[in-house]
């Protein structure tokens, strides 16, 4: 995950300075609603490659790889066009009845975008491959390369030619033009053109079950871009989408730690050992992300007033609701791993397709009733529940709490220094002040200097190894 957690450091550190220096919200918010609507297109025309591929890869020989490969490719390619071309047809129709204040020019842009998803159709699945042929710097290369071209894009479009809105659709456009070059020249010795009936009918009883949750997750996932300019306006959604970018960065760390977290906890849980050592990592990570929490509550008026040169403040009070998001994922982490081991993988769907309609309504009436915050709120909410719903399960089934009081006890810390900081006026001076004082309290709580000090020995014992070696 380091690439892509590099790659959305590299876009809001460097690229957002440089990019809302020239744009504003409005642009921003027309391209989130735009986006929106495109991103259906990719589970509607998934073939579930995860799904496929890992049921199958390590069960036939490199011959059967070539052609499962080609016949999944395949698919992909004739599903995406269909989708393509549909959305490209119908876009005169889609986008006024979507999009309030409907522009001509938006058509322009959408038809961009609908270019871009069928030059990435390749990429979901030529990624994967990589990952399960464990080249993983070949794919950390690839994938900033990729960014690069978009970056590039970016740069030349905005300072050489001054061109505005049109950058923010050109930089998917380039991002994906590579995408497609990078694939077809991997994937060229990894495919054997044979178009097998036994395959077409794998990826159809495996990946296409897939498409309704793949596809309502997308739903609902957008409900609150769409709410947003319909109700509030372009401007504003633009802003929100501004605060996604540093939500996007929170999902990344915590996929991130989740490689580390969840193959000890799967093999507690199928082996029924004890869960302390994961106990004592969730703890020392809920420290951790207590820390980042404040420093977040207390400062993102002032990072996001420094990278947007001031224009996208009205996104600051947005990201500390939406670190939130991180604890709920920590905190149902263990719960559903459990339900994985005890194959209870209907039970996990159902959960999400249970939750997700009703808070498509709930985030209408949120966005409706308190703007912004309450799109944040609802996303967040319905987050939480799904996580709380799966763990009242588990423990119905024997499991154990797991690191619940450390998860109330960061998430009750972070609110406050939120709500604190929401409704008293307070100096930089004093929020350094009280930052060292809080972050003190949670290095004793959690006990993170006793991890710093075995870090430390970690380190000097692999380095005397290395000498002695």
């Amino acid at each position: 995950m380091l690439p892509s957690v590099t790659i959305g450091l590299l876009s809001t550190f460097i690229m957002v300075p440089v990019i809302t220096y020239y744009l504003d919200p409005k642009d921003f918010g027309l391209f989130a609603i735009l986006s929106a609507i495109t991103m259906p297109i990719g589970p509607l025309a998934s073939t579930g490659v995860s799904w496929v591929l890992s049921s199958n890869y390590y069960l036939i020989d490199e011959a059967e790889r070539k052609s499962l490969m080609f016949n999944i490719l395949l698919l992909d390619f004739i599903l995406k066009s269909f989708w393509v071309v549909l959305f490209w047809i119908t876009a005169s129709v889609i986008l006024p009845a979507i999009v309030k204040d409907f522009d001509p020019r938006y058509l322009f842009y959408f038809k961009v975008l609908l270019i871009s998803t069928l030059l990435n159709t390749f990429w979901p699945s030529v990624s994967f491959l990589i990952i399960l042929q464990n080249k993983g710097s070949l794919h950390a290369v690839l994938e900033i390369t990729q960014w690069a071209a978009g970056a590039v894009a970016a740069v030349i479009g905005l300072v050489f030619f001054k061109w505005t809105t049109i950058v923010l659709f050109l930089i998917p456009l380039a991002s994906a033009a590579i995408s497609l070059i990078s694939s077809l020249w991997y994937i060229r010795k990894h495919i054997r053109p044979d178009i097998k009936k036994k395959w077409l009918i794998e990826i159809f009883k495996v990946g296409m079950p897939t498409i309704p949750i793949s596809s309502l997750e997308v739903i609902a996932n957008i409900t609150d871009r769409y709410f947003i300019q319909r109700w509030l306006s372009l401007s504003q959604l633009g802003i929100y989408s501004h605060s996604q970018s540093y939500r996007n960065i929170f999902t990344m760390c915590m996929r991130a730690f989740s490689r580390t977290i969840v193959p000890p906890l799967l093999e507690a849980f199928a082996k029924d050992l004890e869960v302390k050592n994961v106990k004592e990592t969730l703890t020392i990570w809920y420290g951790l992300l207590g820390l980042a929490g404040i420093f977040i509550a207390l400062y993102s008026y002032e990072i996001v007033n420094i990278l947007t040169h001031g224009k996208f403040v009205a996104a600051a009070p947005l990201i500390p609701l939406w670190f939130l998001l991180i604890l709920s994922f920590t905190f149902g982490m263990p719960y559903t791993n459990f339900l994985l081991v005890r194959k209870k993988n209907a039970f996990l769907a159902y959960s999400f397709v249970v939750v997700c309609p009703l808070f498509i309504g709930i985030t209408a009436f949120s966005v409706y009733a308190f703007g912004l915050i309450g799109g944040v709120i609802s996303t967040v909410s319905s987050n939480f529940a799904i996580h709380l719903f799966r763990r009242t399960y588990a423990k119905k089934l024997g499991c154990i709490s797991i690191a619940d009081k450390e998860f109330l006890s960061v998430t009750a810390i972070v609110l406050g220094f939120y709500l604190a900081v929401t409704f008293i006026n307070i100096s930089l001076l004093w929020k350094t002040l009280i930052f060292v004082l809080s972050s003190s309290l949670i290095i004793y709580m959690f006990n993170l200097g006793s991890f710093v000090k075995k870090l430390k020995q970690e380190r000097e014992l692999v380095g005397r190894n290395r000498t002695g070696s």
